[in-house]
């Protein structure tokens, strides 16, 4: 396994203001709550006289917007070490149709920084503007949100986490950049495929036969090419997997999924082979 070339030693200043995966997203939990408790007021029927089916539409948006809460919430429980049987157990359905379920909301999560703000924002001041805003309603928990936080319980704990998370940052941005590398190979060999014929031509025409040739070989290369930066992506993956920890199975799932894709594009690539030998 090669590791990602150029990972920064230090994290970047950004990475500073972000805490722990967990404290993360507990606090995007928090946030997410606290504006459906506002939805919540903001839904009370104080209009006399208000349009049919206004009620049932602000019910139904309300509805959909805890459907983002249970999302943040299994985001949450998976950075805590949940696994997907007891998230399964508690949702009243199967490992497997949990995982169904969320696992793109996971995977959306590792994408995008495993962040619950912004890079300019500092994650431990808005959750304590959260506090506030908390206590102003339950004034015996002054600091409900930032109380239960890694950051706070465990101080010397946030330059670790920095440090991981320069590693996992350095890992998605390459893997970023191999995901448009695979784009940018599959929209080439879409082009191919409609340019010319899949079997031999009919006849014995050497200028078709060479025409064919031609065209099988390039879709060869374009399909052997992919197949490697399915693999490197998948190694990627694989160092995710000691990087971002908590998401291992995720990840070793994403490595799978790429080492089958670049089997079954050498296959290909091998059968047109044997067809022009």
């Amino acid at each position: 396994m090669t590791d990602v070339a150029g990972t920064p030693s230090a994290p970047a200043a950004h990475e500073l203001y972000r805490l722990s995966p967990r404290d993360e997203s507990r606090v995007a939990l928090a946030l997410t709550l606290r504006q459906l408790a506002d939805a919540i007021l903001d839904a009370v029927p104080v209009e006399p006289d208000p349009a049919p089916g206004d009620l049932l539409r602000t019910a139904l948006r309300l509805a959909r917007r805890t459907e983002g809460v249970i999302r943040e919430a299994v985001v949450a429980e998976r950075e805590r070490g949940t696994t997907w049987g007891q998230i399964g157990e508690v949702a009243g359905m199967t490992r497997q149709s949990a995982h169904e379920k969320w696992y793109g909301d996971i995977h959306a999560w590792a994408a995008t920084g495993r962040s619950a703000l912004p890079p300019h924002l500092k994650t431990l001041e808005v959750a304590a503007e959260a506090d506030a805003r908390y206590a102003r309603l339950r004034p015996a928990r002054p600091q409900a949100v930032t109380s239960g936080l890694d950051a706070v319980r465990f101080p010397g704990s946030h330059a670790y986490e920095a440090s991981l998370r320069a590693r996992g940052s350095a890992l998605h941005d390459r893997r970023t950049d191999l995901d448009a590398q695979a784009t940018n190979l599959n929209d080439e060999y879409g082009i191919l495929h409609s340019q010319g014929p899949a079997a031999a031509p009919v006849g014995s025409d050497p200028l078709e036969i060479a025409a064919h040739r031609g065209h099988a070989a390039a879709v060869r290369v374009n399909r052997l090419a992919i197949a490697a930066v399915h693999e490197e992506i998948a190694d990627v993956y694989d160092q995710l997997v000691t990087a971002e920890a908590t998401l291992a199975e995720e990840h070793r799932m994403q490595a799978d999924w790429h080492r089958n894709a670049a089997q079954q594009a050498r296959a290909y690539a091998d059968l047109l082979h044997g067809r022009d030998s």
